[in-house]
């Protein structure tokens, strides 16, 4: 693990179109830098009306402590603001997960993903045991899944501080492309992730025929009002870790699965699993032709698809079996310029192929055009996109097993 304290912060809130993420492993000024002048702050508030807001060009420090992450009070003129309580200024104060702070006018709510030794719950599969000493690692892959460039690079710097290879991906497209060029040994995935949802991805993982026991830890933030952990175990992962992410919990955790895994000792295999039912319909004498299309912002309904003949996707109503065609109005396909036919979906000779229909906006593989009526080949976890409507294919080839 890295020798100094290693945090990574984020503010949400009005002020914040997306949330705010950053690392702080010694001292980080927060405020506001001028334009012509040189930076005075790590943390720039200005593109959010800070000034207008009333927060001070160097109003606060956060300092980073191994057990603890302080917030002082850098004489401000309209004030700092704990959890409602009023700064001291120079005098430091404890930051927690979940906190407020206001500075000025600007009311920040904090959210601490990363953090040297305290964190959030664990929740694991009963059949795996952690051990207390994590064993440094002999170069093995681990595969970081994570939407925030600052945690995922943080996360590697811990794994590899601990004798272990990183790639970093930050969506679930480029995960998978990843894990298939070269397979991890263990897989660290957020919840969420801006293509869809990071369970989506354990699923795949426990799909695979060759590796359907590679250790996977989801991460996520568990608020009482859902299930993301319960959800997690569900879906397949051998650990759910809450943030704040305890860094030295992660090397642990990673640690023992990794090494549980190559002695043999595994608990999960593949198996039908909860949010899977509408594959379970396929026969398994079909699986090689079948496939399944996740349409973005609808990661919770998969449509399965048996490839016996071209299946045609677009507006026009679906006049038989989704096995010939695929209504997508259903996903707002109007309003993201799909064609009432748009595209084909062929399985011939063991691979998968796409046709543009003479579509009025396009049919994009991987952001690249095709030529229409020309039929493309697609790879396990491709982008397609019709118009502007986003959707990733994804080949089952094993048979579904029931618990």
């Amino acid at each position: 693990m890295a020798e100094s304290p290693m945090w990574v912060v984020q503010f949400r809130g009005s002020p914040f179109s997306k949330p705010l993420t950053f690392r702080v492993d010694d001292r980080v000024m927060i405020g506001r830098n001028v334009a012509g002048e040189a930076a005075r702050v790590q943390v720039d508030l200005s593109p959010y009306d800070a000034e207008q807001l009333g927060v001070s060009r160097q109003h606060v420090q956060l300092a980073a402590e191994a057990d603890r992450l302080m917030v002082v009070d850098q004489s401000s003129g309209n004030g700092s603001f704990l959890n409602n309580n009023r700064l001291k200024a120079g005098e430091g104060y404890r930051l927690n997960h979940g906190d407020t702070l206001m500075l000025g006018r600007m009311r920040i709510e904090v959210a601490i993903l990363l953090a040297p030794d305290q964190g959030g719950a664990m929740q694991k599969q009963p059949s795996l045991q952690i051990h207390e000493q994590a064993k440094a690692g002999r170069g093995q892959l681990v595969l970081i899944v994570q939407p925030h460039p600052e945690l995922a690079e943080s996360l590697s710097q811990i794994l590899q501080g601990a004798g272990y290879q990183t790639k970093i991906t930050h969506e679930v497209v480029g995960a998978i492309r990843t894990y298939n060029q070269r397979r991890p040994s263990a897989v660290i995935v957020d919840r969420n992730l801006p293509d869809m949802s990071g369970l989506e991805f354990c699923r795949y993982v426990r799909r695979d025929v060759m590796q359907n026991t590679m250790p996977v830890i989801i991460t996520g933030e568990s608020r009482p009002e859902n299930n993301d952990a319960a959800d997690s175990m569900q879906a397949g992962a051998d650990i759910f870790l809450n943030k704040p992410i305890n860094a030295r919990d992660l090397t642990q955790v990673v640690s023992s699965l990794i090494l549980q895994h190559e002695a043999g000792n595994v608990g999960m295999y593949t198996k039908h699993l909860v949010g899977t039912a509408p594959l379970k319909a396929m026969p398994a004498e079909s699986r090689k032709n079948a496939a399944v299309m996740f349409i973005a912002g609808y990661p919770d309904a998969p449509v399965p698809l048996v490839v016996n003949q071209p299946v045609s996707f677009g507006r026009a109503p679906s006049t038989g079996s989704l096995k010939t065609h695929v209504d997508l109005n259903r996903y707002d396909a109007a309003n993201t310029g799909v064609s009432r036919l748009h595209m084909f979906l062929h399985f011939k000779q063991g691979k998968f192929f796409i046709e543009d229909a003479d579509s009025i906006n396009g049919t994009y593989l991987n952001g690249e055009s095709l030529r229409a009526r020309n039929l493309t080949e697609v790879r396990n976890g491709d982008e397609i996109r019709l118009g502007q409507l986003r959707m990733y294919i994804y080949f089952i080839t094993e048979p579904i097993v029931d618990a």
